[in-house]
C-alpha cells in the first residue's frame, strides 16, 4: 500500500469536500473535518510501524513519472528526519482541528476547516517529497491556505498581515526556484541525465563557488520561513492578526518547513558551499536567539511574547544544523518535534486566556491562578519545559544543540546560552503575570479562563506527549540517528573534519 501517498491525500480529498459545502452545513463540516483528521493520524501512525530505523535512505517511497521528459516525478518517502515532522503534523493539526471545531467561526465555516485541511496536506507533501520541483510545489501550495486563513478570519489588520506573509514568502520562494532549475540544469551536465530526484543530486560535485550559490538561494527561502533574524518582518503581524488556531499551525508545525529544507536537501546536496556559509548563517541565528528574546522579555501581549520565544528557539534549531555537528544535528532534529509541542501548547494557553478574559494585554492580567487552578498547573508545566530545565522534554534537545556547538566553536555555545538565562525571563514573565500576583482585569477571579473538559482534549494530549519525551528520548532519536548523520556527513567531508566525528563511512 502506497501508504505515504495516502496519509497526503485524505486531508487533500477531505479539503476539496469542506470547500464545496455550503456554509450552513457546519455540523457536516465538522464530522468531516474530525474524520480527516484521525484517518491522516492513523495512516501516519501505519507509516511510523514500517518504518525500518537502521536505514538513512528515504524508506516507502511511492514513485510515479510525472514529467519525465522534464525530469519531474512524483516522488515520496520518510527517512528518519521526516518520520516525525509528520507524527508532529498529523497530532498537531488533528488537535488544531478540535480546538477549531469547537468555536468553528459563524462565516463560512466549512471553508475554513476546508483550508486548514489544505495547509495539512501541503504541509505533509513537503515534508515527504523526494523530488526538489516536488518540494517547491508543496512549498507553494503550503502558503496559499494559511494566507487565506490569515485574510478572510485575521482580527482587524488581517488583510495588511496577509499581505506582508505573501510578499516575504514569494521573494524566497522565487529565489528557490530559480535555484532549483539550475541545479537540475548544472546536475544535468555532470550527470548527462536531467533529473530533479533529492537522492540523484546527492553525490554531484558542482565545486564550491556554484554549490555556494546555490545554496544561498535555498537558504534564504529557508529563513524566511523559519523565520531567521532579519528575515522576520511578516512574524508579529501574521502571529497575532491570525486566528489563534492558524497561529497555533504557523508556530508549530509550518516553521519547520525551513530547517527541515536546510538539513534535508542543503547539507547533503550542496556540501561544498555549506562551510562558506557557516559563520554568516550562524551569527543570524545568534542574533536571532538574544533579539527574539528580548523582544519576548518586552512583548505587550501573550501571544506576542510566545511568537517571539519561538523566533529565538528556532535560532537555537538552525545553529545546530550549521555547525554540521552530529551532536548538534541530533539536537535540532529533537528540538523541532519538542519546540512543535511546546509552542502549541503555550499557544493554546493562550487561547484559553484570551476566550476567559477577552484580552492578551499582560498588564491586564493577573491572579488567575485564583479562579483556575488546573490551568495554572497545565501552564507551569508548559513553562518548564519551555526553560528546557533538566527533567523536561526540551532538555536533551537543547543540550545535544549546546554541546554539540561547543565542540566546533565555544564561541557560539557561550553567545547561545545567554538565550538560556533570558528565556527564564520571559517565560516566568508570562507565567507570573498572568497566573500570580492579584486578580486583575477579570470579574470572576478567572473562572471562565479554567481548563475545562473539551480544553483538556486539546491540552492533556500535548503535556503527555512532552512527558514522554522527557522519559524516554531515546524513542525518537533512535529513529533519526541514521538519517541524521547521513545528512550532515557529506558538508564534514568537504570540511575534512576529523574521521570519528562523522557518522557515516567516507
Amino acid at each position: 500500500m502506497p501508504w505515504v501517498s495516502i496519509t497526503i491525500l485524505i486531508p487533500l480529498v477531505a479539503s476539496v469536500a469542506l470547500l464545496l459545502l455550503p456554509g450552513a452545513e457546519r455540523r457536516t463540516a465538522r464530522a468531516v473535518a474530525l474524520i480527516a483528521s484521525l484517518l491522516t493520524l492513523a495512516s501516519s501512525i501505519v507509516v511510523l510501524v514500517l518504518f525500518d530505523r537502521q536505514l538513512a535512505a528515504l524508506q516507502q517511497v511511492d514513485h510515479l513519472d510525472w514529467i519525465p521528459a522534464a525530469g519531474m516525478s512524483w516522488d515520496v518517502g520518510v527517512d528518519g528526519i521526516s518520520i516525525w515532522l509528520v507524527m508532529l503534523t498529523t497530532v498537531i493539526f488533528l488537535l488544531g482541528t478540535i480546538a477549531a471545531c469547537q468555536h468553528l467561526p459563524e462565516q463560512r465555516g466549512p471553508a475554513f476547516l476546508g483550508l486548514i485541511m489544505l495547509a495539512q496536506a501541503g504541509l505533509l507533501g513537503l515534508f515527504t517529497a523526494g523530488d526538489l520541483v516536488l518540494f517547491y510545489v508543496f512549498w507553494e501550495f503550503m502558503l496559499i491556505p494559511f494566507a487565506l486563513l490569515i485574510w478572510n478570519w485575521g482580527g482587524s489588520d488581517r488583510r495588511g498581515a496577509g499581505m506582508i506573509f505573501v510578499v516575504y514568502t514569494m521573494v524566497g520562494s522565487l529565489l528557490m526556484l530559480v535555484a532549483i532549475l539550475a541545479t537540475g540544469i548544472l546536475a544535468m551536465d555532470a550527470t548527462g541525465q536531467l533529473s530533479f530526484l533529492i537522492r540523484d543530486l546527492q553525490g554531484v560535485a558542482f565545486g564550491e563557488a556554484t554549490a555556494t550559490v546555490l545554496l544561498a538561494g535555498f537558504l534564504l527561502a529557508f529563513a524566511i520561513k523559519i523565520p531567521l533574524w532579519p528575515f522576520h518582518g511578516w512574524l508579529p503581524r501574521a502571529y497575532s492578526q491570525a486566528p489563534i488556531v492558524v497561529t497555533i499551525l504557523l508556530a508549530a508545525v509550518m516553521s519547520k518547513a525551513g530547517v527541515y529544507g536546510l538539513l534535508r536537501v542543503g547539507l547533503p546536496v550542496f556540501p561544498e558551499g555549506v562551510g562558506n556559509l557557516i559563520i554568516p548563517v550562524a551569527i543570524l541565528a545568534l542574533v536571532g536567539i538574544l533579539y527574539g528574546s528580548l523582544l519576548a522579555w518586552r512583548a505587550p501581549t501573550m501571544r506576542l511574547l510566545v511568537g517571539y520565544s519561538s523566533l529565538a528557539h528556532l535560532g537555537f534549531i538552525v545553529l545546530g544544523i550549521i555547525v554540521i555537528d552530529r551532536m548538534a544535528a541530533q539536537g535540532a532534529v529533537l528540538q523541532m518535534i519538542n519546540h512543535g509541542i511546546v509552542v502549541a501548547a503555550a499557544f493554546a494557553v493562550v487561547m484559553l486566556i484570551a476566550r476567559g478574559t477577552g484580552t492578551e494585554d499582560m498588564d491586564r492580567l493577573g491572579g488567575l491562578a485564583k479562579g483556575a487552578p488546573r490551568l495554572a498547573v497545565a501552564f507551569l508545566f508548559i513553562t518548564m519545559a519551555a526553560l528546557a530545565l533538566p527533567g523536561s522534554n526540551a532538555f536533551v534537545g537543547e543540550f545535544f544543540i549546546l554541546g554539540g556547538v561547543f565542540q566546533q566553536y565555544a564561541w557560539m555555545a557561550v553567545i547561545a546560552m545567554l538565550g538560556v538565562v533570558y528565556a527564564a525571563v520571559y517565560m516566568l514573565r508570562i507565567y507570573q503575570s498572568t497566573m500570580n500576583g492579584p486578580v486583575r482585569g477579570v470579574r470572576d477571579d478567572g473562572r471562565a479562563a479554567e481548563m475545562r473538559g473539551r480544553d483538556a482534549i486539546i491540552l492533556v494530549p500535548l503535556i503527555l506527549m512532552m512527558l514522554w519525551i522527557a522519559v524516554w528520548p531515546g524513542s525518537l532519536v533512535d529513529y533519526t540517528t541514521a538519517s541524521t548523520d547521513a545528512a550532515v556527513a557529506p558538508a564534514q567531508i568537504a570540511e575534512a573534519r576529523p574521521v570519528e566525528q562523522i557518522g557515516v563511512t567516507r
